[in-house]
């Protein structure tokens, strides 16, 4: 059997290699051989990919579960270097090396003749090796650290263009609001440990005694604890994948290469939050008030992403903020406890969202830098392939019939309804929010792809087909929109094992969660049919609003009034909670406190100083000066024996 260590083993020696060529070849005018420097950042990706996909053939049904050593040992705290390779960590291994490989292959392509060409794969591999221990941890700690990881990369990744000032601010503020949502990843563990000790922080220690009957007792005393401990992973869980409060930072990282949006956005960085949620399941579904606020949380980001989306002019934008409301409905389905088909959403999303990506990195790399859709349009005729890659995407990410999102959205949609009483309600806001989907998404593939070209003729005559090194891993990520979503449908002889799979890991959690309400029982073809009429709803709306001359682009393609106030809001937020007050505090801090404290300083040493020179005077021989001081003295303490009838 191959050793797990394996799997994160290679992308780091990718890192390494990378690192070492971009190094040795900085003082180069040329930068480095991008033929070598590719296939080595394409080729431990792939070996990656190929050792989990070789454990996935044979892994047994209980998982596969290896310690390499101690990592912290202390009297009251220990944790072990240990990974566990289960149905849960091996379909989001698959998808994450998979595509990650894929992402890499295309970057060739897009990022040829970058002088710093190696620098940015070598950030792509720690990437990998960050994201791969996050998933593969058999303990929150571990977690942490890859977790940790790839905020980290996040910030390199954004920001490699740092030049750029606006770039260097997107990846500041990407590290920095990440920042704040991992306290509430460590102020979650430290409730942990308060109640059990460090052993608390193994998945299967936890999990153990999380189903023992044995434990109801110290869990029911335990439950305050335990409650806060969720809403902090929550919290947590909210920075790395783009929820409210802490989802400004998303639209941002468009600042970055187009490759790297696509790998933060389809299988890796945002969807950590999703996978930690289904880990702690067992424990999620003890806390009810818990798994409602992370219900409507996902219920309100999502539908106010789709808002944001329809006033976006920016083609990534628009993409980001559909990732936003994708994760939402990720979010909704764990709220109700469908962790299985929470995770199956993340694997159809990485499929159709990293297609649609990287398409739209064709389109931007065609049309030199190029990315408001008001200044595109008619690219079909000369992009067929790019825009056969964006169509598939289009129609899997609206629940287009038979595409990888009509099985995972619709899947979620009957879960909202059949979830309780409120489940109609939940059912309506998130039918709504798909139909808004498919019109700013529809707005998106018309501006770009139909009507007249728009733009300069300088940019017209440069349009061209994607090169071979892009075009290849955007029409394997199509056939996966297309078909992803056959694997959970049991349509593929045998392929119902996908869903089978989750079922050691979430299947406990979600049978606790089942018989806590009653079951409703509605044909899927219902769901089936209203989540179809939702899609064409939302085309044909786009078709009819968007499919005419558009009026001729002005200014920098910014939202602007009531638009601007939407898609900034939480930013704005941001501002008045937390930048101006903080910026107010260091203002006091430095001008008013500080002062104050020099002037304390400068006053004492003043007065120290007067005061030395003052009895260094009295010093000196002058009669005349001491007679009078003592003179005075005397006539002090006669006075004091008048005035006080005496000093005792």
């Amino acid at each position: 059997m191959i050793p797990l260590w394996l799997i994160p083993l290679f992308p780091i020696i990718g890192t390494i290699a990378l690192t070492t060529i971009a190094l040795s070849s900085s003082g180069s005018k040329q930068g480095p051989a991008e033929g070598v420097t590719g296939a080595v950042a394409v080729f431990f990706p792939l070996l990656s990919f190929v050792s989990v996909l070789v454990l996935s053939l044979g892994m047994p049904l209980e998982g596969i579960r290896q310690t390499l050593g101690t990592w912290i040992s202390l009297p009251a705290f220990q944790v072990d270097i240990g990974f566990l390779f289960d149905g849960l960590s091996r379909i989001m291994l698959l998808f994450v090396t998979g595509i990650t490989t894929l992402i890499a292959f295309y970057s060739i392509g897009y990022m040829r003749g970058d002088k710093s060409f190696a620098r940015y794969f070598a950030y792509i591999n720690l990437f990998l090796f960050s994201m791969i221990i996050l998933v593969l941890s058999d303990s929150l700690p571990l977690t942490f650290l890859g977790w940790e990881g790839v905020g980290l990369c996040s910030y390199l990744l954004i920001g490699f263009w740092h030049a750029d000032a606006k770039n260097s601010k997107a990846g500041n503020k990407a590290f920095i609001v990440n920042r704040v949502g991992d306290v509430g990843f460590l102020f979650g563990m430290l409730c942990l440990i308060s109640i059990g000790g460090s052993a608390l922080l193994s998945y299967d220690y936890l999990n153990a005694w999380l189903l023992n009957p044995v434990s109801a007792e110290m869990i029911g005393t335990a439950m305050p604890l335990l409650s806060l401990a969720g809403i902090l992973f929550f919290f947590g869980c909210t920075g790395k994948s783009a929820q409210i409060p802490l989802l400004t930072w998303l639209p941002d990282a468009m600042a970055g290469p187009t490759p790297v949006s696509a790998l933060i956005h389809a299988a890796t960085m945002v969807t950590s939050g999703v996978y930690l949620l289904a880990r702690l399941s067992n424990l999620l579904v003890l806390i009810p008030i818990v798994l409602n606020v992370i219900l409507f949380v996902g219920l309100l980001t999502a539908f106010w992403a789709a808002i944001a989306g329809l006033f976006q002019n920016d083609i990534k934008k628009v993409l980001a903020y559909s990732t936003i409301s994708q994760l939402g409905f990720m979010f909704m389905a764990a709220g109700v406890a469908a962790f299985d088909v929470s995770i199956f959403h993340v694997f159809t999303h990485s499929f159709f969202k990293a297609a649609l990506f990287l398409g739209a990195g064709a389109v931007i790399h065609s049309l030199t830098g190029e990315q408001d859709m008001r200044r595109m349009g008619g690219l079909i005729k000369k992009m067929p392939w790019t825009s056969l890659v964006m169509i598939f995407g289009f129609l899997a990410i609206i629940g287009f019939p038979g595409f990888a999102g009509f099985w995972s959205k619709d899947l979620i949609l009957e879960k909202l309804y059949v979830s309780g009483p409120m489940g109609p309600f939940l059912y309506g806001g998130a039918l709504l929010t798909a139909v808004i989907t498919a019109v700013y998404m529809g707005r998106l593939i018309i501006m770009t792809f139909f009507g007249k070209y728009r733009g300069s003729a300088e940019k017209e005559a440069h349009i061209h087909e994607a090169p071979a090194t892009m075009l290849i891993p955007m029409l394997v990520l199509s056939i996966g929109s297309a078909f992803a979503g056959f694997l959970w449908a049991g349509l593929i002889p045998g392929a119902e094992i996908f869903r089978e799979m989750l079922a050691p890991v979430v299947g406990a959690a979600q049978a606790h969660a089942s018989s806590a309400h009653a079951a409703v029982h509605l044909s899927p073809w219902v769901f089936a049919a209203l989540g179809t009429l939702a899609a064409l709803l939302g085309m044909f709306i786009a078709w009819k609003l968007f499919m005419r001359p558009m009026p001729e682009a002005k200014g920098d393609g910014e939202p602007e009034g009531f638009r601007a106030s939407w898609t900034f809001a939480f930013d704005t937020l941001h501002k008045w909670i937390a930048v101006i007050p903080t910026k107010a505090m260091a203002w006091f801090l430095d001008v008013v406190i500080n002062n104050i404290i020099l002037a304390a300083q400068w006053l004492t040493m003043g007065i120290i100083e007067i005061l030395g020179d003052g009895v260094r005077s009295l010093q000196v021989r002058k009669v005349g000066l001491q007679m009078a001081l003592s003179l005075f003295g005397m006539t002090l303490v006669i006075a004091l024996v008048v005035i006080y009838g005496g000093l005792l």
